[in-house]
């Protein structure tokens, strides 16, 4: 899924005064132009962010909402090709945040610095355990859930067919190749496409929901879309996100839902647990559409610490 532009458009007075002397402040330093401009760029979009929430003045910024944007990140989409944000490309605007907190302390502008410990500096492939994917399961599938059928589908493209984000919004019905029980993967990162192969649970789940809910949703309709919105359109992968933070808030696991975490966990689950079981990394590979063995491999250390 691609965007054509982000916003950076910021109405407060305040944030366009210090994004503006943020860049005469690199300016003054010596920071090369592209770097200024990348810098300037990347505070403006979490300005812009911040606005969203309704913080219009550093006085009510707070520290979580630094967070808050760099999983906002995580989950936009690509500008230029389909997917998300590399954690190389979010490394970026970590980068700009810090050098903006650095501005604002020696500029003595706000009585706020942004501290380093608050940002992610690479992506983090931390996971949920085998029994909080149950319980996402099981509250997804509660049948006062008018959409459980769906819901509990989308978890099993997510996490038992490990999906990206992006992937599983843009899949259609075609795409379920039942008789040969793949997943033909049309957008996947880089414009590569591929098969994934889906279990018994997975091709039970999804057959479930063609047969039984889906029609219904689609309610006359003729998009060919899997995913769909309560108005019978392609559900967009906020959407989707959005619909997995209400499932986590359904369960009975407190912990849980004070978890962190978007459907790229989902991802991570599913290798993490596969290693658990011995699969082979090569073949775990195979399955995440990973280009590199070195992507697949950040996943050998969270097996170590929990075995």
């Amino acid at each position: 899924m691609t965007q054509k532009s982000v916003k950076r458009e910021i109405k407060s007075k305040q944030f366009q005064y210090l994004a503006e002397s943020f860049k005469i402040w690199m300016e003054t330093l010596g920071y090369k132009p592209e770097t200024i401009n990348l810098n300037y760029r990347n505070i403006l979009e979490f300005m812009a962010h911040l606005e969203t929430q309704n913080i219009t003045a550093l006085k009510d910024f707070q520290s979580k909402q630094v967070n808050l944007f760099l999983e906002h990140l995580e989950h936009r989409p690509n500008c230029s090709k389909s997917g998300g944000l590399s954690a190389s490309f979010i490394n970026k605007y970590v980068t700009a945040l810090r050098l903006f907190g650095k501005y604002l302390q020696q500029s003595q502008k706000a009585n706020i610095t942004i501290k380093p410990e608050l940002l992610k500096t690479k992506e983090t492939a931390t996971f949920l355990s085998k029994i909080e994917i149950k319980q996402l399961y099981k509250a997804a599938a509660d049948e006062t859930n008018p959409y459980h059928l769906r819901d509990t589908a989308m978890l099993s493209i997510y996490y038992g067919c490990g999906l990206r984000a992006s992937e599983g919004a843009a899949l259609n019905v075609s795409d379920l190749l039942f008789e040969k029980g793949l997943v033909y993967v049309r957008k996947g990162k880089n414009y590569k496409e591929r098969y994934v192969p889906m279990s018994k649970g997975v091709k039970s789940d999804l057959q479930h929901y063609l047969i039984n809910q889906r029609e219904a949703i689609l309610n006359g309709g003729n998009s060919q879309s899997l995913f769909l919105s309560r108005n019978g359109n392609r559900l967009a992968v906020h959407s989707i996100y959005h619909r997995l933070q209400w499932i986590k808030k359904q369960t009975n696991n407190e912990a849980l839902k004070q978890k962190s975490f978007g459907l790229h966990i989902l991802r991570h689950s599913i290798a993490t647990h596969l290693l658990q079981d011995g699969m082979q990394l090569e073949n775990i590979a195979l399955f995440l559409g990973h280009k590199s063995m070195e992507t697949t491999q950040k996943y050998t250390h969270l097996v170590n610490e929990t075995v």
